[in-house]
């Protein structure tokens, strides 16, 4: 198969391009501890974009003695519980970083890492074909969840990797431009609060 994706633009289940695994079995709320020496990516620390925000993550301390396996640049965290369902690029990933048990960790297999970028994976997750894959297949009524065979077998188009930088490339510009705007909105919205204040006051 290997062979065949480099020749050629192919159609393939994820799980035969990527290990899938679920987060941290972590049990009920996750402590917040000041000494704590273990980092966790919670859904709160995501952005439908794609990124992770490691700033306010969790310091926590893990009470098993077996070794977790660590995230690692490279890893697409999935949201697998919840009402929406998107995947993650883990970058720059801090030591001793696992994610909560709401995720599942998605992992290229060595034998395809110079085959599909991270970051090209990521994006097609959240992408519409894949996404009216999941909302097809999500089980539960106020509480969805996809389920691990659900994600092992969505369909995963293979473009040549020429291809797979540009639109990778397209997507991060796309994502600094919408945090720009965002920024001139923002400022925009102080900016008139200001003057209505002002304004409002040479009334009274």
């Amino acid at each position: 198969m290997n062979a065949q994706l480099r020749q050629a633009s192919g159609e393939v289940p994820l799980c035969e391009i990527a290990d899938i695994r679920s987060g941290h079995p972590f049990r009920g709320t996750i402590k917040q501890y000041e000494n704590g020496d273990v980092k966790v990516v919670q859904v709160r620390d995501t952005e439908m974009t794609g990124e992770v925000n490691q700033h306010n993550m969790v310091e926590t301390r893990l009470s098993t003695k077996k070794q977790p396996d660590w995230l690692q640049d490279g890893d697409v965290l999935f949201v697998a519980k919840g009402a929406k369902h998107y995947s993650v690029l883990v970058e720059n990933v801090l030591e001793r970083t696992v994610c909560s048990p709401h995720f599942f960790v998605v992992r290229l297999k060595p034998e395809f890492r110079d085959v599909v970028m991270p970051d090209f994976l990521c994006w097609q997750l959240n992408q519409q074909p894949a996404q009216r894959y999941f909302k097809a297949t999500a089980e539960g009524s106020m509480y969805l969840s996809i389920r691990r065979q659900v994600l092992e077998n969505v369909p995963i188009k293979v473009l040549k990797l020429e291809k797979q930088k540009q639109l990778a490339a397209l997507h991060r510009c796309g994502v600094r431009e919408q945090k720009v705007l965002q920024k001139l909105i923002e400022n925009r919205q102080q900016q008139l609060g200001a003057i209505a204040i002002h304004a409002l006051k040479s009334f009274t």
